[in-house]
């Protein structure tokens, strides 16, 4: 049996967000009954025919004959332009246990054909056990039913994104991604391999954008921000997988969802914005890792709340709450207890708009940081630096 596992992090308000994760199973762990399926009989439906004719000015109506005839559900064309560039990915391996035992484990997340000869994207945590290891093995299956060793070429925690690569007999189907963000209302579609059901396809609209998923924090904000929000219904396994537009261009990777049982929730869903993971495939690809700027800052969010609770100076922005020492903006003079305002004149408002702020950065690029400390404003050129790779 497949136990689901769901990696759940503490909201404002007591609600949690989940890893749209791989279905995973452990050898030693107590499984779940699972809830009893109702199925249904088929529904009858009677035979209908169309016919189409130009009406004024080209326009082409069509009329149905057939009291259920309707329109064709956009998932329709785009399941069969983009489903053979979805794969299944099966990982699985042995980690050490609380008392030191080795437990194996097992489980299936989903990724995207990004080059034919066999390079697929996918979220660094379908590929990386509980320690943040890589896993021991990975498996993909194609839309064919063949089935691939893979070996994983580069990881990203801070995006949660990964490459991993195949070597396939034949040229594979390669998706095609957006370069642009989409709109908020257009049709998003999401195919991947919920609790391990290959190529299942939900229909949505892209609900928001630029979200994030906030108390999931870490030196210098978030790890998933920018993201996209969509009503497509994802589920675990689905990680890893393509949320596409009516066009059948893959305009976000999916990586988390808030789950209805803790939450209350019903179909939020988030992905990261094509452009961000083409970007960060791109550089893993040709250099093996992505590289990041950063700031060198342990943030925290202003709140009304945390103004009364210490003292500070104004009620919003990002308090400095540490500063890495030798570190870019303890270089630059800034000190903890600093509340940043702006980075190029852009409003810092919570902790991810920082990390926002410089992730088209380089290191080597300098950034203007606008501090108040102690009511006072002021303004400092902080030259970013390379993320070192151990920083979470």
């Amino acid at each position: 049996m497949v136990v689901e596992i769901v990696v759940a992090f503490a909201l404002i308000g007591g609600a949690a967000f989940g890893l749209a994760a791989c279905t995973t199973q452990t050898g030693s762990g107590t499984s779940t009954p699972a809830a009893p399926i109702t199925t249904a009989p088929p529904a009858t439906q009677a035979k209908t025919q169309s016919t189409a004719s130009t009406g004024g000015a080209g326009v082409t109506v069509t009329t149905s004959t057939g009291a259920l005839d309707g329109l064709a559900s956009p998932a329709e064309a785009v399941a069969a332009k983009l489903a053979p560039s979805v794969v299944n990915i099966a990982m699985s391996g042995t980690i050490a246990g609380p008392f030191g035992e080795q437990q194996s484990y097992s489980g299936e997340g989903s990724g995207v054909i990004y080059t034919a000869d066999g390079m697929i994207l996918t979220n660094n945590h379908v590929v990386t056990d509980d320690n943040g290891d890589p896993v021991g093995k990975l498996t993909v299956t194609l839309t064919t039913g063949e089935k691939l060793s893979a070996t994983i070429v580069g990881r990203d925690p801070l995006t949660d994104l990964a490459v991993i690569k195949v070597n396939a007999s034949t040229r594979l189907p390669v998706a095609t991604f957006l370069n642009d963000q989409p709109t908020v209302g257009e049709y998003a579609v999401a195919i991947g391999s919920p609790l391990g059901y290959e190529n299942s396809v939900t229909l949505g609209i892209v609900s928001g954008l630029a979200r994030s998923i906030p108390g999931v924090t870490g030196t210098e904000g978030v790890a998933l921000n920018n993201l996209i929000q969509t009503d497509a219904p994802i589920s675990p396994g689905n990680s890893g997988g393509a949320l596409a537009n009516a066009d059948g261009q893959v305009i976000g990777i999916n990586v988390a969802y808030l789950p209805p049982a803790s939450t209350g929730a019903v179909n939020i869903g988030f992905a990261i914005p094509a452009v961000v993971a083409t970007q960060v495939a791109d550089e893993i690809i040709k250099t093996g890792k992505a590289t990041h700027a950063y700031l060198g800052v342990g943030t925290q969010t202003v709140t009304p709340d945390l103004q009364q609770q210490f003292g500070l100076s104004r009620s919003s922005g990002i308090l400095v709450a540490e500063i890495t020492p030798g570190g870019p903006a303890d270089k630059a003079g800034i000190k903890q207890g600093d509340i940043v305002t702006k980075i190029d004149g852009t409003d810092m408002t919570v902790s991810s708009d920082l990390l926002v702020a410089i992730r088209d950065k380089k290191p080597g690029d300098t950034v203007q940081v606008t501090i108040d400390r102690n009511g006072s404003e002021s303004t400092v050129a902080v030259t970013l630096e390379e993320r070192p790779a151990n920083l979470q």
